[in-house]
């Protein structure tokens, strides 16, 4: 009895062994006729699906075993040759398959910047994801960003809180006096405004004295580095009453080199907005003193018209930075 068993299991291991199709062989380029190395070789089955995936080795060989090749085909692609399929029903192993030159097309792909990445302490939110067309400066495209502020003059508020700094690729040009930059800069020429949340703008302090505000950082792109860029916008009439040309203009200008960086603006008007407030506004912070008229004239009021109805000046205002 177990002499019978014994012979029954190798006939059925003889059977098994008899069934199983060796599928090998060499893939080779056909122009100079060397053998190729990690070439893809799949078996596919006539529904299409894979039966068996090998690469071929150091010599261009390949082997794999399957119960059965009727209707399967064999594939076998590398990158720069032109993939190659042979009908296993009617051939004989080993195989020699000759791969032409050829091209490869790959599949078209859409590559998309993060609108928001984070990293540690620092959040980088990417300009293009949140400008659009009828934009102007940088500022119009901080206020969609989520958890930012800012108000008609440029100051920035961070998650309700005043931030502490304001950096141009990380120099910090205007001091307080930023709002110049975020109502001035187009947001053409920023890749991503980074917030340094956290933030200890003295290096001395830095992780010894906590800061719970923020900092802003903006990132230019390379057309706006080692260059001057320029932006403003200019526009003019004539008045009857009183008779005269009427303007209002600004122009902003901006450099940022390595060893040299200037803002500059430039406004002027004659259509009744007074530009004295911010001249004194900014001359008070540069010199750490709230400066205040010694004497003060007012118009005349008129009722339910503004000032900028009522006053009809000529002024201009001019203020640089620059640092190096």
């Amino acid at each position: 009895m177990p002499r019978l068993i014994a012979y029954m299991l190798f006939l059925i291991a003889t059977v098994s062994a008899v069934a199983q199709v060796n599928v090998s062989g060499t893939v080779v380029d056909k122009e100079s006729n060397e053998p190729l190395t990690g070439a893809s070789v799949i078996v596919k089955g006539a529904d299409g699906k894979i039966k068996k995936y090998a690469t071929s080795k150091g010599d261009g060989g390949f082997t794999m075993s399957l119960p059965s090749v009727a209707g399967c085909r064999l594939e076998v692609s590398m990158m720069s040759f032109a993939k190659k399929t042979i009908p296993l029903d009617s051939v004989s192993f080993p195989l020699t398959v000759l791969l032409e030159p050829g091209t490869t097309l790959l599949k078209e792909v859409t590559v998309k910047a993060d609108r928001i990445r984070e990293q540690g302490d620092t959040i980088s939110y990417n300009v293009g994801s949140f400008a659009q067309q009828q934009d102007r400066s940088i500022g119009d495209v901080l206020k969609r960003m989520p958890g930012i502020d800012v108000a008609n003059n440029g100051k920035i508020q961070y998650q309700g809180e005043d931030i502490n700094k304001f950096y141009i690729e990380g120099s910090d040009l205007l001091g307080g006096k930023y709002g110049i930059a975020t109502n001035g800069i187009s947001h053409e020429d920023v890749g991503a405004v980074e917030v340094m949340e956290n933030h200890q703008p003295m290096q001395v302090l830095s992780g010894i004295s906590f800061s719970d505000k923020a900092a802003i950082n903006l990132k230019l792109k390379n057309k706006a580095k080692a260059t001057w860029s320029f932006h403003g916008d200019a526009g003019g009439g004539y008045s009857w009453q009183p008779e005269g040309a009427i303007w209002d203009g600004e122009l902003f200008a901006m450099a940022v080199m390595p060893n040299f960086q200037n803002i500059t603006t430039f406004k002027t008007n004659n259509i009744g907005e007074d530009l004295s407030a911010q001249a004194i506004d900014f001359f008070a912070s540069r010199r750490g003193t709230d400066l205040s008229r010694y004497v003060g004239v007012s118009l005349p009021g008129v009722p339910n018209l503004s000032q900028k109805r009522t006053l009809f000046n000529r002024s201009a205002l001019v203020s640089t930075n620059a640092s190096k």
